[in-house]
């Protein structure tokens, strides 16, 4: 009867564990609290950063809009393709996120952005396919967390592309 017991508080566990990895992310699951002070000024170190300077001093400006002292700064770099750039609020810092940069944009309904985020989380997600990631990218949606230096990969929605769209 005991191993029964813990088979099946096993079982129960682990598809707990199942069903919590498969749901869609939410940004409700990621808080961050957002940054209320005075905006540092830019740190425009690194070539890539002074090269974007125009870009990146105008997107500073719009203010905090995501994980609580970013702010997003995106500019186009071609047809279906965007740069991407954090501002660090509180520290003026500037990240360039390899994830995001030159990633193919793909929209699968009309209300589809190519970035989703929010001041108040952590929470990214990106519409489209990396370009980096070899011959034939998997298109879809990517969620990713920011951990203050990086975005780490939290899951991929897969989406197949229409060629003829």
């Amino acid at each position: 009867m005991k191993l029964l017991s813990t088979i099946l508080c096993v079982v129960s566990l682990t598809s707990t564990a199942l069903a919590q990895t498969s749901a869609t992310p939410r940004f409700e699951d990621y808080p961050a609290p957002v940054f209320k002070g005075r905006m540092a000024a830019l740190k425009l170190s690194g070539s890539e950063a002074r090269n974007f300077r125009t870009r990146l001093r105008e997107g500073a400006q719009q203010g905090v809009n995501f994980a609580g002292h970013y702010t997003v700064v995106q500019w186009g770099c071609g047809t279906a393709c965007l740069q991407v750039a954090f501002v660090d609020a509180k520290t003026g810092a500037v990240f360039f996120p390899r994830e995001l940069n030159g990633f193919g944009v793909w929209f699968w309904d009309d209300n589809d952005e190519a970035l989703r985020f929010k001041p108040d989380s952590r929470l990214l997600v990106m519409s489209g396919f990396p370009t980096s990631e070899g011959d034939e990218p998997k298109s879809g949606l990517y969620y990713y967390e920011w951990t203050g230096e990086r975005l780490r990969l939290v899951k991929l929605v897969e989406k197949k592309r229409e060629t003829g769209r």
